[in-house]
Formats: C-alpha cells, structure tokens, sequence
C-alpha cells in the first residue's frame, strides 16, 4: 500500500460538516476512511445494530440444526426436496434480512 502523505484542506459550513459527521457515525468508520470509500466510488452503508448479528448467528444455529436433521434422516425414507425447500426459505429469510439492514446511508 502506497503511504499517505498527501493532505488536502476543505472548508465545510455547520450542516455540511454535522451531515458528514452523521454519515461517518452510522458507517462506523472513520472520517478519512469514509471519505476514502466516496472518492472510490464506494458508498459506505450503515453499519447493522448488535440485534443484527444476534438474529444472524441464530438463523446461523437453526441452519446447523436444520442440517444435521438431514444427514439424520437421509438413510430413512423422506422427502429430500421438502427438507431442501425448507433450507432453502432459511436461505432467503437470511439474505432478505441482511438487504433490509444494510441498506445505504440517507
């Protein structure tokens, strides 16, 4: 990585620099590291509340306990597509989850 001896000055008014702040404060980075993701093209997005994770690792544990129901009973006779279906809605709750969190800063 190329050091960063570059400095740059910008002026901002009261509401530029309290929206920035704002924006810094919600995507949990620092200012210059924010301000690095915009020039890149990126825009940084909030970062999730602490239930976020919670609900991941317990979707996480059901999907672990969903799996090993399946090795369970894949020698005895069962409908391997329903429990396929099932996974697969556990799948799509996780990822609708994480597209309703993480959507871009405002």
């Amino acid at each position: 990585m190329a050091s960063r001896n570059n400095e740059i000055k910008i002026r901002l008014n009261d509401d530029e620099l309290s929206f920035l702040n704002d924006k810094v404060i919600k995507s949990g980075y620092s200012r210059e590291r924010y301000i690095r993701s915009l020039i890149s093209g990126i825009v940084p997005k909030e970062k999730p509340p602490l239930e976020y994770h919670k609900l991941i690792n317990e979707f996480n544990h059901i999907g672990v306990n969903l799996n090993q129901l399946v090795r369970q009973f894949y020698q005895q006779p069962i409908l391997e597509t329903d429990v396929r279906t099932v996974l697969n809605q556990l799948e799509d709750m996780i990822k609708n989850l994480d597209k309703q969190v993480r959507t871009p800063i405002k």
